[in-house]
C-alpha cells in the first residue's frame, strides 16, 4: 500500500531525529500544522513543499510518493541494523561493526545523505585519535581517509545547511588531528565569523516583528538549547587541556563552575539530566582525575562519589516522559534528558579507569566499587 503524503513527512522526520515542534521552527509554522499533515487532515501549503524537501535532502517527488519508497525504508532497516551493533559500554569493536554495516549499505545507495551522515559520524568516532577506548589504533587512519570521501560527498549533495557545515567540522577536527593543516583551515573558512546567530535566532527576529510571540519564545529557548551545549562544551575541554598542560587547579576551577552551571539552570528539577556526560568523559570522573594530580585524595573520592551516586539512583530514574521546568529551555523540554549510548558508560568502567589505580589501596574506593557491584 503506498503511502500518504502525510505518513512520508512523518518517517522522514523521525529519520532525522526531529520533534514535531523542531520541523515546525525551522519551516515556520505551528507543531499543529505539522501534526495536521502526519495525520492526513491537512496539507502544506505549495510554498513548503521545497522548504520540506530541504529539510529532509529529498525531492519534492518523495514528499508526494512518487520516487520508490523501498530505497527509504531500507536505508531506514540499515542504519536500525547497524545501530543494534552497539552495546553498553561502547567499545571501538561495536562501533566498527556498525561502521561496517553502513559501508555495505552505501554501497547499494551511495549518495544517500542520512547514511553519509551516519558513517561520518561513526567514522569519526573511530579516527579521532583522542577519543579514549573508542579509537581504533588498527583502522583508525584508513577509516579517517574514507571520511574525507565521504564528507565530501555529503557537502556537494546535502540540502541539509546542518548537516554541510557538521561535516566541515569533522573535517577540521580529522584533518588537523593528522596534521593535514592546510586542508583543515580550507574547512575552517567554510564557518561564518560570529556564532551568534543560527536559524532560531532569526526566527526570532521573524516572529517578534509578526506578533507572534510564542513562536517567539520557542525560538528563544531553541536557540539557548544549542548555545548551552557549545558552552558545556568548550569548558569542559578547556578544563581537559588545562590538565594536559599540569595547570590542576584551573581545572578544578573550570570543571566546578561547570557543575554548578548545571545546578543552576536545572535549578526547578527534582531530575538533574545527564549532560555532564560529555564526549571528553563524565564531568566527575574528569574533576575527581584533576583532584588526583592536584595531590587531593579525599576530594577526588568524594567526587567518585557524586558520579556513582547519580549513576545508580538519578540516571534510572529518567523516562520518555521526564521534562524540564526550566524557563529558559521550557520549550526543548525532554531534550536534555535522552539517554544517548554514545555518551553513557557503565560505572564500574568509570571506577576502574586506570587513572585511578593509585587510590586502590583506599578503604573509600574500595567501598564504591564494592558498592557499585552490589547494585
Amino acid at each position: 500500500m503506498n503511502e500518504t503524503m502525510g505518513q512520508i513527512i512523518r518517517r522522514l522526520r523521525r529519520d532525522h531525529g526531529m520533534t514535531q515542534e523542531e520541523l515546525a521552527e525551522i519551516l515556520g509554522v505551528t507543531f499543529q500544522a505539522v501534526s495536521k499533515w502526519e495525520n492526513d487532515t491537512g496539507m502544506p501549503d505549495i510554498s513548503q513543499v521545497v522548504p520540506l524537501a530541504h529539510v529532509f535532502g529529498v525531492s519534492t517527488d518523495e514528499l508526494f510518493g512518487v520516487s520508490n519508497k523501498s530505497s527509504r525504508d531500507e536505508v531506514t532497516q540499515i542504519c536500525k541494523k547497524a545501530q543494534n551493533c552497539l552495546s553498553q559500554p561502547l567499545n571501538s569493536e561495536d562501533l566498527l561493526r556498525k561502521y561496517r554495516v553502513l559501508q555495505e549499505g552505501l554501497k547499494q545507495y551511495p549518495n544517500d545523505t542520512f547514511l553519509l551522515m551516519q558513517c561520518l559520524e561513526t567514522g569519526l568516532a573511530l579516527s579521532y585519535p583522542e577519543n579514549g577506548n573508542l579509537y581504533d589504533t588498527n583502522n583508525g587512519q584508513t577509516i579517517f581517509r574514507e571520511c574525507v570521501r565521504y564528507a565530501n560527498l555529503l557537502i556537494s549533495h546535502s540540502y541539509n545547511t546542518s548537516d554541510i557545515m557538521r561535516a566541515h567540522m569533522i573535517m577540521v577536527m580529522l584533518h588537523s588531528a593528522y596534521g593535514n593543516f592546510k586542508e583543515a583551515h580550507q574547512h575552517i573558512e567554510k564557518f561564518p565569523t560570529r556564532a551568534d546567530y543560527n536559524i532560531h535566532v532569526m526566527y526570532r527576529y521573524f516572529a517578534h516583528w509578526r506578533k507572534e510571540y510564542d513562536k517567539e519564545i520557542g525560538s528563544c529557548q531553541f536557540a539557548n538549547m544549542h548555545y548551552i551545549e557549545a558552552i558545556l562544551n568548550n569548558t569542559t575541554q578547556l578544563a581537559v587541556t588545562f590538565m594536559k598542560t599540569g595547570r590542576c587547579e584551573d581545572a578544578i576551577r573550570t570543571l566546578k563552575t561547570e557543575l554548578a552551571l548545571i545546578q543552576f539552570l536545572f535549578a526547578d528539577d527534582e531530575i538533574l539530566p545527564p549532560i555532564h556526560y560529555r564526549e571528553q568523559g563524565d564531568l566527575y570522573m574528569l574533576l575527581a582525575e584533576a583532584y588526583l594530580r592536584d595531590g587531593d585524595r579525599e576530594k577526588a573520592l568524594e567526587n567518585l562519589g557524586k558520579m556513582v551516586d547519580y549513576d545508580l539512583n538519578e540516571y534510572s530514574k529518567i523516562t520518555e516522559a521526564t521534562e524540564t521546568n526550566s524557563p529558559l529551555l521550557r520549550i526543548k523540554a525532554h531534550e536534555f534528558y535522552i539517554k544517548r549510548i554514545d555518551r553513557y558508560s557503565q560505572t564500574s568502567a568509570k571506577l576502574k579507569d586506570k587513572r585511578f589505580e593509585q587510590l586502590n589501596n583506599d578503604e573509600g574506593y574500595q567501598q564504591l566499587i564494592k558498592r557499585v557491584n552490589q547494585k
